[in-house]
């Protein structure tokens, strides 16, 4: 059975003929494992895929503990040389430190890139270029955007003005389909919400509808990843007459959180850079604009800004620079019905939580999965085999909330704290990596796997663990060091006389006058502990700040189609004239050509230092060792997750 034969010519069947074709992909694929149980509902969902973390067996079980066996140990290892033997833990700690400035130095200077280029696209009218394509190419009119908008529990005023922001795209009322993905089990307020939003709305788009995802599905996680299976499916059985006149890779779906505000243009920029590209490197491409979580940056405690930092550094860092490793899609992103409908894919599973980086990782192997299936039936050339995927930035934002609450600093700390725990289930994605990676080894055709397959596989793995595990060890280890560090040092300097103090400066230095003599032998690591800090600090506010200001100004949330003064490209002449056009969606936002005063930008900047100084370990520790912690323990035990929806301000 060639599957690839029959998912490139998927684009021009009709709808019943699609279906038949996906039928015929799966016939050569194993049956769910016989101890499951699916109901009629949950057939209606899509079928069990053949690797996961739920199926039963020895494997899964032992992948499952790969995080654990990584953490824990390691965690041991730091408590255990900090009580016996205190020069080995300060060697950790040093490792530990090297480690995190040499990646964040990258991720600071790629973040800086990124922003650029942020700058750069949100000044270009990328609905005229699209336009100048489809006079080109009229192929690129055939074009179709089904937007899932997935939510439980969620606020009807936070709704509707996601809603508003996408219908501001110039595609919306031709192209965009919206599709409201709601829960049952919320009830009927869930489907009165669901009927004022509809029909405050309806003129904004192609389309809208709701789903209301059943709850108790067998096989079924609650959470925005069931959510969206169930909402792919019904979207597939409503549009199917639209489908069925267009090739597959030129159907859009694009997933996004609740509070999501999307840049006016973002929908006809991703069009364009889709139809830039050959039809197999658009099937094979995730889309993903950077997220930035500032709708309300300045009311959020100090803690749960650092996080929202962190999210800046490492997510527009990520789709910047994907030389070491590729990233993964995260929140809001977007991928063609040819790649979601694949056989391989599916759409998105029902028994996963971390449903952005689960897609990514399916898809990444579902590619290396259908050149082996090729090579198999001799469809294929006897090339090495890699993964085709590629995970392409749309460089114009997608702003949503931190987490916050109406009811005080600490309930939104424990807030956060709970979204944290769900965001650090995350961490059992590194245990599917390595789950597929070794029935990948396992295969008869592992030996097409390249080098380079297998060195960008634990690339991805070692991204996860960068975030989860290594990056949360740092913060605990270098607490304890302080901690360890500063009384004896205190000590140590109230014993001595103000001439000795002066003594030792003059012979030794700085170092002289803070290190003990206790402490002489392990004075390069405790150079390599805390030196690293300042330059990584200023590193890292400094981007933050870039992004952040030009977020608040209007420079990354301006239509540039409102500037009449243009060049050839589309690109905007002067910036200061659109400006004022950006959306006051932003809390703290100073819309208009000045932007904020000399003293705001200060207050800003003095903000931003004062956070990264003042708690980023702490933050790190109880938004990211703990919680990923007792994710981790959690896969140990077998258990399942609890899907926790993050709360927002009122």
């Amino acid at each position: 059975m060639d599957v690839t034969g029959l998912h490139q010519r998927r684009g021009s069947l009709r709808p019943q003929e699609l279906l038949d074709a996906i039928r015929e992909e799966q016939a050569w694929m194993p049956p769910p494992p016989p101890s499951r149980k699916y109901s009629d509902g949950d057939g209606a969902a899509g079928p069990r895929h053949q690797i996961s973390l739920s199926n039963p067996g020895v494997l899964p079980k032992l992948c499952s503990c790969i995080p654990g066996i990584i953490l824990f140990p390691l965690m041991l290892s730091v408590i255990a040389t900090a009580i016996l033997s205190q020069q080995a833990f300060y060697w950790i700690t040093a490792g530990l430190a090297v480690y995190t400035a040499i990646y964040t130095t990258n991720l600071s200077i790629s973040c800086a890139i990124g922003a650029w280029r942020m700058r750069r696209d949100a000044r270009r009218d990328w609905h005229g270029k699209l336009l100048q394509l489809q006079e080109r190419n009229p192929e690129a009119k055939e074009v179709m955007h089904i937007v899932f908008l997935p939510n439980y529990k969620e606020g009807e005023d936070m709704l509707l003005h996601s809603l508003e922001t996408i219908g501001r795209s110039a595609m919306a009322r031709e192209s965009l389909h919206v599709v409201l993905a709601m829960e049952e089990r919320e009830g009927q307020e869930a489907k009165d919400k669901a009927e004022r939003l509809i029909q405050k709305t309806s003129h904004l788009f192609a389309d809208i509808f709701a789903t209301f995802h059943p709850p108790n599905l067998p096989g079924d996680m609650a959470g925005k990843s069931s959510n969206c299976q169930w909402a792919y499916r019904k979207a597939l059985q409503r549009f199917a007459a639209k489908i069925g006149k267009l090739d597959a890779s030129k159907v859009f779906l694009t997933c996004c959180d609740a509070d999501t505000l999307f840049h006016p243009q973002f929908f006809s920029a991703l069009a364009y850079q889709a139809f830039c590209l050959p039809m197999q490197e658009r099937v094979w491409s995730i889309f993903q604009p950077p997220i930035l979580l500032m709708r309300n940056l300045f009311s959020s405690p100090a803690p749960t800004r650092v996080s929202g930092y962190g999210t800046i550094l490492f997510e527009l860092a990520g789709v910047t620079n994907q030389k070491f490793a590729p990233h993964m899609c995260h929140s809001t992103y977007s991928l063609t019905l040819a790649l979601a409908s694949h056989p391989l894919v599916d759409g998105w599973d029902r028994d996963v939580i971390a449903e952005d980086h689960h897609m990514f990782c399916k898809c990444y192997f579902a590619s290396i999965w259908e050149q082996l299936q090729a090579s198999e039936t001799g469809s294929a050339s006897e090339s090495d085999v890699n993964s085709r995927l590629l995970l392409r930035p749309v460089y114009l934002p997608a702003i949503s909330y931190l987490v916050e609450t109406d009811d005080g600093w600490l309930s939104s700390i424990h807030a956060r704290f709970q979204q944290a725990r769900r965001h650090s289930q995350g961490v059992a994605e590194l245990a599917y990596v390595f789950l597929q990676h070794c029935h990948l080894l396992m295969s008869e055709r592992a030996n097409r796997l390249s080098w380079s397959s297998h060195t960008r596989i634990l690339g991805v793995a070692g991204k996860m663990a960068s975030v989860h595990i290594i990056a949360n060890m740092h913060s605990m280890a270098l607490i304890m060091a302080v901690v360890m560090l500063v009384p004896g040092a205190l000590a140590w300097l109230s014993s001595l006389s103000v001439s000795e103090i002066l003594q030792s400066f003059a012979e030794h230095g700085l170092q002289g006058v803070l290190s003990p003599p206790s402490l002489s032998g392990i004075s390069w690591a405790l150079f390599a502990i805390f030196g690293p800090i300042p330059p990584m600090g200023m590193m890292m506010s400094a981007v933050t700040y870039l992004v952040v200001l030009d977020t608040i100004e209007g420079r990354l949330t301006t239509d540039a189609a409102g500037s009449k003064e243009k060049k050839a490209d589309g690109t905007a002449l002067k910036a200061g004239k659109i400006r004022a056009l950006a959306a006051p969606d932003i809390q703290g936002s100073a819309v208009g050509q000045d932007g904020l005063s000399w003293w705001g930008r200060l207050q800003v900047f003095l903000m931003i230092q004062s956070d990264y100084f003042g708690g980023a370990s702490v933050t790190m520790l109880f938004y990211g060792l703990l919680p990923a912690s007792l994710a981790a323990w959690s896969l140990l035990r077998g258990q399942g997750f609890q899907y926790i929806v993050g709360a927002k301000p009122s």
